[in-house]
This record gives C-alpha cells, sequence and structure tokens, in this order.
C-alpha cells in the first residue's frame, strides 16, 4: 500500500477556478478592513435638537459605536430667563442606556428612577441659563448588533417640554 504525498495536478481550468476562488476570498477579506480604515464602524457622533416654549434641547449622541470604545452622550438643555428652582428632568430610553457601562455623570443627577422603559434623571437647577450634562460611557463589552432609535425628553410638571430622537448603531 502506498500512501501519496502529492496531489494530483489540477488542469488549466481548475487552476484558472481556484485562483479566482483566492482573489474573491481575499477581496470579502478586504472589505471589512477597509471599512474599518475610513471609520465605518465608529465612532460616529450627530447632534439633534428641539426647542418649545423656551426651552431647548440639544443632544450630542453616537450615530454608531462599537464594543469598549467611548460614547460620547452630551445633553445640553438652555431656558431663556433661567430655570429657578425648579429642577431639571430628564427620561432615556432605557434600552439605550444598557449598550453602554457607566463611568459617571457630570454633573450628578441628584435623583435618579425608572419606571421600566425610560430612565429619569433629575438635575439640579443650574445658576444660569443653560445646563450641560456629559455622560463619561463606554459602549460595553460583547455587544451584539443593534440599530434603533431611541428618545430623549425634557419634562416640567409631569409632562413634556422638548423631546428628541435619534438613532444609535452598536457593531460588535
Amino acid at each position: 500500500m502506498s500512501i501519496e504525498t502529492v496531489p494530483d495536478a489540477h488542469t488549466a481550468d481548475q487552476a484558472v477556478r481556484a485562483r479566482r476562488l483566492r482573489r474573491i476570498g481575499l477581496a470579502l477579506f478586504a472589505v471589512p478592513v477597509i471599512a474599518a480604515a475610513f471609520g465605518l464602524f465608529g465612532p460616529r457622533t450627530d447632534r439633534v435638537q428641539d426647542s418649545v416654549g423656551g426651552y431647548v434641547l440639544a443632544l450630542d449622541y453616537p450615530r454608531a459605536s462599537r464594543s469598549s470604545i467611548v460614547t460620547p452622550f452630551v445633553l445640553t438643555v438652555t431656558k431663556s430667563g433661567g430655570f429657578g428652582d425648579d429642577p431639571v428632568v430628564v427620561r432615556i430610553d432605557r434600552a439605550f442606556l444598557d449598550h453602554l457601562d457607566f463611568q459617571n455623570w457630570y454633573p450628578n443627577p441628584s435623583a435618579e428612577s425608572s419606571d421600566g422603559e425610560q430612565t429619569v434623571y433629575e438635575f439640579d437647577p443650574p445658576a444660569g441659563d443653560t445646563l450641560r450634562v456629559s455622560l463619561d460611557a463606554r459602549t460595553g463589552p460583547n455587544q451584539g448588533f443593534s440599530s434603533r432609535t431611541y428618545a430623549v425628553a425634557l419634562r416640567g410638571d409631569d409632562t413634556p417640554v422638548a423631546e428628541v430622537t435619534f438613532r444609535t448603531t452598536f457593531w460588535p
């Protein structure tokens, strides 16, 4: 019994076909590498804004992010004439926050609660006309692909004052 150590020779057509398949495989491998080099997989940011009744709610948010990447999230609330003694109440979709690995809010909220679908943060009123809140967070590890629309609402006297919606894509 003999064991062959040299494979059978390919015909010219088989060699051409094998070379084409290798080239297609290399091209398919190159697509995500090139996309990542151009920043397609994040992080990318965008801004949305709503103004109602003297309030302006602006949000700088991640359009795309991936696991363990810093996720910029800056909420700016402006009220002409100032906030007085009233706290600033913000509702954020909990589904968005579940994708994040929190470090801290700057400034920290004075109260926090949840109704299951949204997390409610209450901030002390600032001295001037503008409250700027920044979240120090990263996209949590082991995130699967997700792309959906979330909402952030500014509340006053238990009624919505201004609301913005935004879409974020989380890449694995």
